[in-house]
């Protein structure tokens, strides 16, 4: 049984001939990683630890999609510097020890009125060009050892706060929800009809779509739960209902303290849960098993706060071990609860990936 087999198993919450296994990790990390282990810059980690894959279809395809026109009216003006096709500022900064992009000018956020928003310059889906099909392309000798996962057409809550700046975000919900509404509204009309447009190009190819939109902090949610579901979750479930529609499932990524909502996202049509953060409030390995096992295949928590960082190789395979026993063995498909960052001890992460369980 190939790997991809053993995560469309884990995935439908099936028990798999073996415990799937995802590797991430920051460029810091892996380049500490790979000169531990004596390897050359070139070497794939996910691949030299035998792991499982979600893959992007332009990896395959050899492109990706483009906004030829908007991106030229948004020229990166430094190495360091960009804009992306939403207009907020982007740079490259160093946050620990470890570099990203973050955003240091958010477009939206002098709008007053609902008007404002909707004479912004919105990106239209005319306006993407889409990659094609190379005729020599075996999408199922590439796709042999992964799922395609697309994130790129689902941020109801992601791109609305990256836009506007999540404190004016969170002043808006209280102060002038009709503004919120109004950039989720446009945001979707740009986001949906793209989703819709991928599924019919690509059909078959494409096994998950996902969302990347945080929710959660260590402590709680970052609003209650009324307004996610009022605000956030009636576009997040038209997304993930187009994607059923063709037969793709539903994959969301949120750190944090998720568990009174995890009920709204299986409604809305969340099928795999990533990157369960075990050490957030309520969210116990055994009581999200229970009460939520039946919906949804859980994608992460190996402890990066503590284990990974401090703990021995013995803590991390123990570490391991139990959360097969609590999350699996069927619907589990084991991975750190973040990625991983340079502060993680090389000895660690090899621990974590010797690992090899079998279904017996």
């Amino acid at each position: 049984m190939n790997k991809r087999q053993e995560m469309l198993d884990a995935i439908s919450r099936k028990i798999p001939a073996r415990i799937p296994f995802t590797f991430e990790a920051t460029k810091e990390c892996q380049d500490r990683l790979r000169k531990h282990l004596g390897l050359q810059d070139n070497i794939d980690l996910g691949d030299y630890f035998g792991c499982h894959k979600f893959a992007s279809l332009w990896g395959g395809l050899g492109s990706g999609i483009k906004l030829p026109e908007r991106t030229a009216k948004m020229p990166a003006p430094t190495d360091t510097v960009r804009y992306n096709i939403w207009g907020a500022r982007q740079e490259y900064m160093q946050a620990g020890n470890a570099w990203y992009w973050e955003i240091t000018e958010y477009p939206l956020a002098k709008c007053e009125t609902i008007a404002d928003i909707e004479k912004f310059d919105w990106p239209r889906p005319e306006e993407v060009v889409w990659p094609e099909i190379p005729a020599d392309f075996d999408l199922e000798k590439w796709r042999q050892d992964k799922l395609v996962l697309e994130m790129a057409f689902i941020g109801p809550f992601g791109i609305p706060w990256m836009m506007r700046g999540m404190e004016q975000l969170m002043l808006d919900l209280y102060e002038n929800p009709g503004i919120v509404d109004a950039i989720v509204a446009k945001v979707e009309e740009y986001t949906l009809p793209c989703l819709a447009r991928m599924l019919e190009k690509y059909k078959g190819m494409v096994d998950l779509v996902g969302s990347g939109d945080d929710y959660g902090t260590q402590a709680s949610l970052f609003i209650s739960p009324e307004l996610i579901r009022r605000h956030f979750m009636p576009s997040l479930k038209r997304h993930y209902d187009l994607a059923a529609s063709c037969g793709v499932k539903g994959y969301h990524h949120s750190c944090g303290s998720i568990y009174h909502i995890i009920p709204d996202m299986i409604a809305a049509g969340v099928n795999v849960l990533n990157p369960i953060q075990t050490t957030a409030a309520d969210m116990e390995p055994t009581r999200l098993k229970k009460e939520f096992g039946k919906y949804l295949c859980f994608h992460g928590g190996v402890d990066t706060q503590h284990t990974m960082t401090a703990g021995s190789p013995s803590d991390v395979k123990d570490e391991v071990k139990r959360l097969i026993s609590q999350l699996g063995p069927d619907g589990y498909i084991v991975a750190p609860g973040h990625v991983l960052q340079a502060d993680v001890p090389p000895e660690n992460i090899v621990a974590l990936y010797e690992i090899e369980v079998s279904k017996s």
